[in-house]
């Protein structure tokens, strides 16, 4: 059985990689982390087939890890009410591993957190290694750089059944984590995009970093700004150049604030502003902009005037790669507090 991670750039074509993977004659379990990847995916389908075929199972990852492998082999025992996204809280005398308690809540709700602990915890992975054996000749995971702490784990667990496996995902973009569970997993993305790696390899997994290393949405300008500024290595299938301008100008910043062809992207509370606008980090998997400004908040923009921005944390700073990365068009960076000079 084929096993592989891919590791790709932001505008690469990932969903079109998996989709154009997809053959008559085998049966494909699709997964990744949110609705709006889920409804990304389900319109590249419709594109390319006309609808989602029958023989393609497209899912979100906790609507997988709930009806597929939790509800069949717990739910009469357990007789829960669905998940709960509040995490459990720990108290002096905290249930152990191989308690319910450490699973349910009072009022009879699954934590989300640890649902894949539970299935690793209470020896029922061979039986979802039997169903994907069954039901599947493909498991494609999108967005696996999102995938954190027990679910994690868990993938790496589902890498033992008897089937293909292709995990696609761009390490630099993990702005966001499936779940949290304490220490389990936390230094995860935190110690560089080889250790990260390693654990896939140890699991099996080849490796390649070649097939979508080239975006064909960001032009080599904005490319190589991001690379530059950032220390995030991206190339481009393109050969035009675009823009990058840095605004400090308040006539010309209020012509690009009012001006709705070009999406405004902040880092945080997006919605407090009159305009075309959305957060750095929620603009993930956003395919439709062309032109894009940048708003760096206080911290960024010190750093960048420095030549630092690569300084800032990780999290900061993938978001801040996926927001510069949603860029067809021309990249427009402006200063949050110029933006309030124009607002207020």
């Amino acid at each position: 059985m084929d096993r592989q991670v891919i590791c790709a750039v932001a505008g690469s074509g990932k969903t079109t990689k998996l989709v154009n993977s997809i053959e008559k004659g085998n049966r494909y379990l699709l997964v990744t982390y949110t609705r709006e990847n889920v409804r990304s995916i389900e319109a590249s389908l419709i594109r390319e087939y006309g609808r989602v075929p029958d023989h393609v199972y497209l899912t979100t990852y906790f609507s997988f890890l709930y009806r597929f492998c939790y509800r069949r082999f717990f739910y009469y025992d357990f007789r829960d009410n669905s998940f709960t996204w509040n995490s459990p809280i720990y108290y002096p005398r905290a249930p152990g591993k191989t308690k319910i308690a450490h699973y349910l809540s009072k009022n009879r709700y699954l934590y989300a957190n640890r649902t894949a602990k539970l299935i690793l915890e209470f020896g029922v992975l061979d039986k979802v290694l039997a169903r994907l054996d069954k039901y599947f000749d493909y498991f494609f995971i999108d967005e696996v750089q999102d995938f954190a702490a027990n679910d994690f784990n868990f993938i790496l667990g589902l890498s033992k059944a008897n089937i293909n496996m292709t995990f696609v995902g761009d390490y630099y973009q993990h702005t966001f984590d499936t779940s949290r569970d304490w220490s389990t997993r936390k230094n995860l993305h935190k110690n560089g995009l080889d250790r990260y790696l390693t654990e896939f390899e140890s699991a099996g997994f080849r490796i390649d970093t070649k097939s979508l290393r080239k975006s064909y949405r960001c032009s080599p300008t904005v490319c190589e700004f991001i690379t530059q500024t950032l220390g995030i290595e991206i190339e481009s299938h393109r050969d035009d150049d675009t823009n990058v301008f840095v605004v400090d100008d308040l006539d010309s910043l209020k012509k690009l604030y009012e001006d709705d062809s070009k999406v405004k992207l902040f880092y945080e509370s997006h919605a407090k502003y009159n305009c075309f606008s959305n957060n750095w980090g929620k603009c993930k998997g956003v395919n439709k902009y062309v032109d894009v400004c940048v708003v760096l908040n206080s911290k960024s923009h010190k750093l960048f005037k420095q030549g630092k921005l690569h300084e800032l944390p990780n999290a900061s700073k993938n978001k801040l790669y996926v927001a510069c990365s949603r860029a067809r068009g021309d990249l427009y960076i402006l200063n949050i507090e110029d933006v309030k000079k124009i607002v207020h």
